[in-house]
């Protein structure tokens, strides 16, 4: 997730247009980034599951994978989201995710810190976006006030971000208890996204980007090995096909 979603999309990333904004040698200095995911659109609420909470980050390991099925417009395609690796920066931790040709830096508690290509830092936030806040519970509001920075300038983003409540949703992978967050700007930008705890990132994510809105739904999910299971998801359990 990124406050451009376009980034997060393969081969439609290059449409961004974005220069680079240094080496990776800069990467320490430019680091404070953005976190993004869904806007205004219809879901299929299958039923409504009891009071699910999600009280911590989760653990993310290298090797996890989420695949997505995408649609904008009369576009449509498929992601893959990948952990690569835990960097170590001026003795902050960040998760390196790669998505299509572009590799996205998240602060272990989930927010993105920036956007990077050929080792070339291309877009970053400051301070970094917080997509989630944990616990992420129902009634449960926040606020970002940042600058969002490319190589076209800098701009002020000013965001709002609320937990609506618990839902059921259907998608690809199957049917999951998630926490639905809807993100409101001062533009036209805005963003509903589905957390299950079960895959430990988003299910769900539609959203708008002035007068374009994008649509994308969990396929797989694809945990890397763990030797030792993790602690059982805080909701009810879902049938995934």
């Amino acid at each position: 997730m990124c406050d451009d979603w376009r980034v997060m999309v393969g081969a439609r990333s290059a449409g961004l247009g974005h220069h680079v904004l240094g080496s990776a040698g800069f990467i320490a200095l430019v680091l404070a980034g953005c976190v993004a995911p869904a806007g205004p659109a219809a879901v299929t609420e299958v039923s409504q599951p009891g009071p699910i909470k999600a009280s911590a980050p989760p653990e993310w390991r290298p090797g996890d994978q989420w695949v997505y099925t995408w649609t904008s417009g009369s576009n449509s395609g498929t992601k893959t989201v990948e952990v690569l690796e835990i960097r170590e920066i001026n003795t902050i931790s960040f998760y390196l995710v790669k998505v299509g040709e572009a590799e996205q830096f998240y602060t272990k508690d989930l927010q993105w810190a920036a956007s990077m290509r050929d080792g070339k830092v291309q877009t970053r936030m400051s301070p970094p976006q917080p997509w989630f806040v944990w616990p992420l519970e129902s009634g449960r509001h926040w606020t970002h006030r940042g600058t969002y920075e490319d190589t076209s300038g800098k701009s002020a983003r000013n965001d709002s971000f609320s937990v609506v409540g618990a839902e059921v949703v259907e998608v690809p992978a199957g049917r999951f208890s998630a926490v639905k967050v809807v993100r409101e700007t001062d533009s036209r930008d805005s963003d509903q996204y589905w957390y299950a705890p079960e895959v430990r990132f988003y299910v769900k994510w539609v959203g708008r980007r002035g007068g374009e809105q994008f649509e994308e739904n969990l396929r797989e999910y694809r945990p890397a090995q763990r030797l030792i299971p993790g602690p059982v998801p805080s909701g009810p359990p879902s049938t995934t096909k």
